[in-house]
């Protein structure tokens, strides 16, 4: 799953208590993230992306921009739809190149994930 932005500031206390409690705990996430960085708290594991930093933050100042703009019901709910499904291919992409990367894929099966 995609824990970026507030999912993920929500995440971080269950992943401060499970080490707190003795556990490994070990985060994996792309190279471009809004919210996830290297901690002392966890390992983390980065796999690379097909887009930019440029390209994701571009998608992410249109979407906002598209919430509030002006228009008729129609025009603002097809922009939004439009931004809402670029924004989940970042998802989407996410998820495709974790399962595509053999090296971490072999980390997590000899770790028994």
């Amino acid at each position: 799953t995609h824990v970026d932005g507030s999912p993920w500031l929500s995440v971080q206390e269950v992943l401060n208590r499970l080490r707190q409690k003795g556990h490994e705990v070990v985060v994996l996430a792309p190279e471009i993230s809004v919210h996830i960085k290297p901690s002392e708290n966890f390992v983390t594991k980065i796999y690379s992306v097909p887009y930019t930093k440029e390209e994701f933050e571009k998608d992410m100042k249109a979407y906002f921009h598209v919430l509030f703009e002006e228009g008729s019901f129609f025009e603002r709910f097809f922009k939004v739809f439009e931004s809402t499904k670029r924004l989940t291919n970042y998802g989407i992409s996410n998820c495709e190149q974790l399962l595509q990367n053999k090296e971490l894929i072999r980390y997590l099966e000899e770790g028994k994930f």
